[in-house]
Formats: C-alpha cells, structure tokens, sequence
C-alpha cells in the first residue's frame, strides 16, 4: 500500500537520525515528483548540520550504477564519520516504461550494492536512501538479498497529484529567515495537526514505544519554532515545554545515550528561545545552561566529532546571548571566546564549507558585539573585519543567495558602525552604502516582505544619519526609510514596527532642525540568526 510523504517522513526520520552506523532506508515510487518533498525535507533537516546531505541523482542511464557506487566512496571519504546522509534516486523520466538501459543500470546498481554489503556495514556509517520504481518492489529482494536483509526502512510512495512548491535551501538557493512579525496561520495549523496526529501514534503505541514518542517531539519542535517565528509566543513556549517534559520521559526509559542526550539539549534550547521571546531572561538562561551541560557531557563521552563541536559552539552562544542581554557583558564574552575557538578548530579539520564558514562568521560578529559594548571599539573592529572577510568569501563561493546577502548586508553594518565610533566617518559611510545596494537588490529579488523592508530602512538610516553625506541626500535617504517604516505599521501594527518609526522621525526632525534632542538609541542594529 502507498503512503502519503508525511506518513513516511515521520517514520524514516527516526531510523535516518537514530541509527548508529549504516542504515538503509528503500522507497518504491512512481516517479522523481513523487520523492521531491521527501528528498526537500530530508535536506531541511540537514541543511545546518556540520555536513549536509549528499543527493545523487544520475540524469543518464549509462555509467548511473558505476556512478552511484562512486559517489558513495567519494561522500565516505569527505564526510567520514560524520553520518551525512546520502540520498539515491534511480527514477527515469517515465519509471515504469522506461527504456531498456535505465533497467539495466538500476540491476547493475543492485549488484553492485550487495556485493559491496560488508563496505557499506562496515565504513559507511550513515544513512542511505534508495529510490527506486514502484515495479522494483518485487526485484530488489531476488537481485540484491544481502542488502535486502540489512535494511532498517521500507515503503511505497503514493503519487502526488501536483508538483509541491518546495523553499531552497542553504548551499543552493538559501531564502532568508522568516520575515519578522510573519503570520502565517495555514502552516501553523498544519504544524498544530501534525503535532495531533504523533501525540495520538503516540498514546496508542504499546508501553510507549521510544519510536513514537520521538516522533513527537519532532512535531513539537516544529511547532514552537514556527510559532515563534510568528510571534505566537505562549504556543511555541508550550510546545517547547512538552517536548522537554517527552525528552525527560525518554532520558528515563532509555538512559543517558547520546541520541537521548541531544534530543533533550535541542528541547532545552528552543525552550531558552521561548522564554527570552517572552522577556524571561533569566528563565532562559536556566534552560541554556542545561543544555550546555549536557553538551559538555556529550563531548567528554564522544570527543572531538565535528556534530558534538558545533552543538557546543552553538550552545555556548545561546549562553552568550543570555548573560549579553543580563548585561553580564564579560560572561558573554567567554562563551563567544570559546565558542569561537571551537570553530576554527572545525575549520581546520572540515576545510571552508558553506556551513563552517557562515558559523564561524557569527561566532565573529557575537565577539564584535561585546568588544564593542565593553568599549574596546578597534577590538570589535577586528572582530567585525574578519567576518566581513568571510562573508565576501561566501558570496565568491555561493553566489547571491538571499541568505548570503543578508549577512553580507548585516556585516558591512557592523564594520560601518565600528568605523563610525573610532571617528572615520567616511570608511563607516562607504560600508553603509555598500550594504544598502544589496538591500536595494534583495528588494527587487524578493519584493517587499517586512524582513526586506527593515533591513533596508535600516541601512537608509545609517546613510542618512552620516555628517560625510550632503544634507539633501540625507533628506532623500530619510525620507525613504520613514515611508518604509510606515508602510510595514500600517502593514502590521507592532510595537516593534512603531518603535523603530518613532527613530527613523527623530532622524528625519533632527536633520530639519539640529537644535532637536538627539535620538536616544540611533538606528536599530540588526543581528544574524545562528
């Protein structure tokens, strides 16, 4: 019987992220389009992972067995122990009347995977998905009956009636964050569903089943993060605090084992993002600290894997934050230190990846930020330089992504700023402009969205607000980013938006008159995620 992509996600994941060592998981469809939201969601879930999951996807049927086999030396060679899926796809264009070579390849490949049966066991610790036509079903067992028998995953995919709209990810097409104040009440009720639909799994699987319960926790992890992306604050706070309650109950049933271990580090940190969402600081940094705990633990029981060193580090700025927003500036200051220093530790083993690169630049700018709040300005400067440098490297690398802009944009701020405060006006001017032209063309990519529209008023301002500018392109400058600021209150009436108007009038008033009382805070500062 075929299953619908939800109902094999759920499944497949947990065998994907609980497996030791080598798992496969096999997937009979009647075609590419069938597979494409499972193959996006599989990426989804590794796309900010220390490595990311490899697709093989042969689009010629001669050489695709050899190919594949390849692939899958080259993914164990890079990624070692890392445990970076692989996903498989041997799907023609017409899987079930396809020519005759494509047939004779997906044999070749099955061969050639039973053969290799004790490699796979034995070297290739990680995850591997296998597509493959809905008439194989019956094939794959009499071809390849060593592999078979190893296998941890197995299901028919129904055909889907239309091609799913699916959102880019990083190392392709990254899409930025989620825009600020972004409801978007269909997919919250979709997540609120799929959380229903594993707490029932869940209470009707005997002596609850660790498989089930997980799945739940997933369910709610999606949940509190989308609802706090759209400012549903007591729902992502109470979603936040079930999955930590089901982590617990698992820690109990199963005992301290490292997938048991993270799982209830990750419950422990979205429920630190909701309690600071909600103002409780010092809730929060509870739940960081915990977490980071148990992280230390992790990383004395593990050691030095790139997966443990990158929870760490991002444990240690979530720390950071915490202590940075109880004005617990020199704490802040130590976890960013040390998360720092972890990555360029993974730097030096992994090389410059996208995802290596992009967290080492945030370790950069957390330093910046407390240098500069500690008044050590040419410090923060250098902070903010080196991830500057980083960020040009990324775009060389990836090219102009949203997602790479952005931090461009948002680091060429943080050297204009630190510029400005050591009295060079016109380097501080010149990183401002810059940004604001990758504000203007993130505009044109992706229309106006409140998140495109912020960011865009703020390098208005910081433009505006500079004395090396003439006094009618400030006027013009600010004149913008007020219209801005407007459009998003009428938009979507929130403080967050009428604060950052009420600025962005003082600005404007005090370029008018410069009698006027000064602004308190100056432009809002933005600030990129983890």
């Amino acid at each position: 019987m075929a299953h619908t992509p939800e109902d094999i996600w759920a499944e497949m994941r947990l065998h994907m992220e609980w497996s030791d060592g080598f798992s496969l998981c096999v997937l009979f469809s009647p075609g590419a389009s069938a597979t494409k939201l499972l193959a996006q969601w599989a990426d989804d879930a590794w796309a900010w992972r220390t490595a990311s999951m490899t697709r093989l996807n042969p689009t010629q049927a001669q050489g695709a067995a050899q190919a594949v086999l390849d692939g899958l030396h080259q993914h164990q060679q890079q990624w070692g122990k890392l445990r970076a899926p692989v996903w498989v796809e041997m799907l023609s264009h017409d899987p079930v009347h396809g020519p005759a070579s494509w047939e004779v390849e997906r044999a070749a490949l099955m061969a050639l995977l039973n053969e290799s049966r004790e490699w796979l066991l034995r070297a290739f610790a990680c995850p591997l998905v296998l597509c493959l036509p809905t008439a194989w079903a019956l094939r794959v067992p009499t071809l390849a009956p060593d592999l078979w028998h190893v296998r941890s995953f197995t299901a028919e995919v129904a055909a889907q009636p239309s091609p799913t709209p699916v959102q880019t990810i990083w190392g392709t097409q990254p899409s930025l964050p989620p825009p600020l104040d972004h409801r978007d009440t269909p997919a919250l009720e979709a997540l609120r569903q799929a959380v229903q639909a594993a707490r029932q799994r869940a209470t009707d699987a005997a002596r609850q089943n660790p498989a089930a319960l997980r799945e739940w926790v997933l369910a709610l992890w999606d949940l509190s993060e989308h609802s706090l992306q759209a400012m549903q604050l007591a729902e992502a706070h109470a979603a936040a605090v079930d999955s930590l309650g089901i982590c617990r109950q698992l820690r109990q049933q199963l005992g301290d084992s490292p997938h048991v271990l993270r799982d209830l580090s990750v419950s422990l940190n979205k429920l630190g993002d909701a309690e600071r969402e909600a103002g409780r600081g010092e809730a929060a940094l509870s739940a960081y600290r915990e977490g980071l705990e148990i992280r230390r633990q992790l990383h004395q029981t593990l050691g030095d894997s790139p997966q443990v060193l990158r929870d760490l580090s991002v444990s240690l700025i979530k720390v950071g934050d915490a202590e940075s927003q109880a004005g617990r500036g020199e704490a802040a200051l130590s976890a960013y230190r040390e998360s720092l220093e972890i990555r360029r530790q993974l730097r030096q083993t992994l090389g410059d990846g996208p995802q290596v690169l992009r967290d080492l630049s945030v370790s950069l700018e957390r330093i910046g930020n407390a240098e500069s709040e500690a008044g050590r300005g040419e410090a923060a400067l250098s902070a903010y330089r080196e991830g500057l440098e980083i960020r040009r490297q990324l775009r060389q690398t990836l090219g102009d992504g949203p997602q790479v802009l952005r931090d461009l944009s948002v680091s060429l701020l943080k050297v204009g700023d630190a510029e400005s405060q050591a009295g060079r006006g016109e380097a501080a001017l010149s990183a401002y402009r810059e940004s604001l032209e990758i504000d203007r063309q993130l505009r044109q990519t992706l229309g106006d969205s409140p998140q495109v529209l912020d960011d865009l008023a703020v390098s208005l301002e910081r433009c505006g607000a500079s004395a090396f500018c003439t006094v009618p392109e400030r006027q013009a400058l600010l004149t913008e980013a007020v219209r801005l600021r407007q459009q998003l209150v009428a938009a979507l009436s929130s403080h967050f938006h009428r604060q950052r108007l009420t600025v962005a009038e003082q600005l404007l008033r005090q370029l008018a008159d410069p009698t006027a009382a000064p602004v308190g805070d100056g432009p809002p500062n933005p600030s990129t995620n983890l």
